[in-house]
């Protein structure tokens, strides 16, 4: 019976030491701070984490101070005040999250637990706590709250309409945009809520099979045009995307939508489509009208005569870059015996130069006939011009050759407003003359009230008139190498004897067999005239 208390005792002083040990070794070792503190909240006793921290070696320096000592006044009075209602009432506190001041001014957060003190007795003798630095978690707290927030702003900001629905299809967030259309004014109103609770019938239906398939299938609707009626009852149109959202595991858990009002763009392209059409329709008028003003068949000499009793034959070929061309060419009767041989070049294509080839068509239909010379043709296109030019302040020219062929007198009387040189072929002696001006003149439309001048050639029989755009000589190879007029000329004395239609479709050919394509980046006019 005697040895009982012994045991017992010896059980009780084995305890007591394992407890020590045990808190010892935490005092030492854990990360935590740890401190404990008298009735007047007075350091007794911290571990060495607590003493490092608040700046000294060891934890004997701590002793006897306060944390007035070691934390700004605004921190420790806060601390103070908790710890006597601790000592007062007994209850302790338990995880509180402090944002902590030390008095060099460094910023801290820490995870706090104080507990009443006792001594055996169950006597409150003073505090004893311990700090969890969460410095770095707080600080991702609240960045990611930072960032969170400048999501919402930005999304709430876009006219896109942004939402993120869960696993079900119900919402989860809405940016403004959003809740505004859904008819609603707040977030609250429309988290956990669905499609059928804001809409019906066939968009509500639409809405629930993309839903289904980003949810289920995982495929993404990309930039989905969709079109619905308003409350107003008018048409509207939107530019949909819904994607899936994934956790970190990939597995689907909602899905991200954005959608666009294009009811404005929409109504736009219909206009621009209407508009697109009714200007195709007069391009295609225009077009049809400025082939009619293409020769279909060419006059003869003398008037009235069969074609093959004619003293001039003809040939041409005309292929527009655009759907309204520049270049342009008329074959006009003066007379039993003279022919009005003309070939132009308006700057650019389309429209523009369209309306001009109209206007200078009907210049030189009407100024020909009484022309006592070619150089008067155009000097009255360049009269007519110039008043276009001044009314639209744009730059407007073109290049024109104009010739008087007089099948009696055997000769050409012509002018050239810097126009490429026609040509002259001789089948006899194979040789090809340029029809050059002394004093190059300019453009149509470029210098005011400028009179052109004119010269007089030869021209016998068996001779070809040619003349051309500059398409047919600036046309490029695949090296950006020109047809040329060299190689224009080159090709006529290969080819004296051909018969003129022939001899025009031979360049064609030439042209393109050189270029490798068939359509051509200008617009490609030549015309021919051979003398019998």
């Amino acid at each position: 019976m005697g040895q009982l208390p012994q045991e017992s005792n010896h059980s009780f002083k084995s305890t007591e030491s394992l407890d020590s040990a045990i808190l010892h070794l935490l005092m030492e070792k854990t990360p935590d701070r740890i401190y404990f503190k008298d009735l007047n909240s007075k350091f007794v006793r911290v571990n060495f984490a607590h003493a490092h921290w608040l700046g000294v070696q060891k934890p004997e320096e701590v002793v006897g101070k306060s944390d007035a000592d070691f934390f700004s006044k605004e921190h420790a009075n806060t601390a103070l005040a908790e710890e006597r209602k601790i000592i007062e009432t007994g209850e302790p506190v338990v995880g509180s999250i402090q944002h902590i001041t030390k008095r060099d001014g460094t910023l801290a957060w820490g995870s706090t637990t104080k507990m009443p003190w006792r001594d055996p007795n169950g006597n409150i003798i003073g505090t004893f706590g311990i700090t969890r630095d969460v410095t770095h978690a707080k600080e991702a707290e609240e960045k990611l709250i930072q960032e969170h927030n400048l999501l919402r702003t930005i999304i709430d900001h876009l006219p896109s309409r942004i939402f993120v629905k869960d696993k079900n299809a119900n919402y989860l967030l809405n940016n403004e945009s959003h809740l505004k259309e859904l008819g609603v004014n707040s977030q609250d109103e429309a988290r956990g809520k669905g499609v059928n609770d804001f809409y019906s019938g066939e968009r509500a239906e639409q809405a629930i099979q993309d839903d289904a398939s980003v949810l289920t299938q995982s495929q993404s609707i990309l930039n989905q045009e969709k079109s619905n009626f308003g409350p107003e009852g008018k048409e509207r149109w939107s530019l949909t995307t819904k994607v899936p959202f994934k956790n970190l595991q990939g597995s689907v858990i909602g899905l991200v939508g954005i959608s666009h009002d294009i009811t404005q763009r929409k109504k736009t392209e219909q206009e621009l489509k209407q508009r697109s059409e009714a200007m195709e329709a007069d391009l295609l008028m225009a077009r049809q009208i400025q082939q009619a003003f293409i020769p279909s068949r060419y006059p003869t000499f003398p008037k009235n005569s069969n074609p093959d009793k004619s003293n001039l034959a003809f040939s041409h070929y005309y292929q527009a870059a655009a759907s309204l061309g520049g270049d342009f060419f008329d074959l006009i009767s003066i007379s039993d015996t003279k022919c009005g041989f003309f070939i132009c070049d308006v700057m650019g294509h389309g429209v523009r130069a369209g309306l001009l080839t109209a206007v200078i068509r009907g210049v030189v239909q009407e100024s020909c006939l009484s022309a006592t010379d070619s150089g008067k043709v155009l000097t009255e296109i360049n009269r007519n011009l110039m008043p276009i030019v001044a009314g639209t302040g744009q730059p407007i020219f073109a290049t024109a050759f104009f010739a008087i062929i007089d099948t009696i007198a055997k000769t050409i009387t012509y002018s050239n407003a810097g126009h490429p040189a026609p040509l002259i072929l001789n089948s006899a002696d194979q040789t090809v003359t340029r029809l050059t001006i002394l004093d190059p003149e300019p453009a149509t439309g470029l210098i005011e009230d400028f009179n052109y001048s004119h010269q007089s050639i030869a021209f016998n029989s068996r001779d070809t008139l040619i003349a051309y755009t500059d398409g047919i000589i600036e046309a490029s190879n695949s090296e950006g190498i020109q047809f040329s007029e060299t190689k224009l000329i080159e090709l006529l004395k290969n080819h004296p004897n051909l018969a003129v239609s022939d001899l025009t479709k031979k360049v064609i050919t030439s042209v393109q067999e050189f270029t490798q394509r068939k359509d051509f980046d200008d617009d490609i006019c030549i015309v021919a005239a051979h003398c019998k």
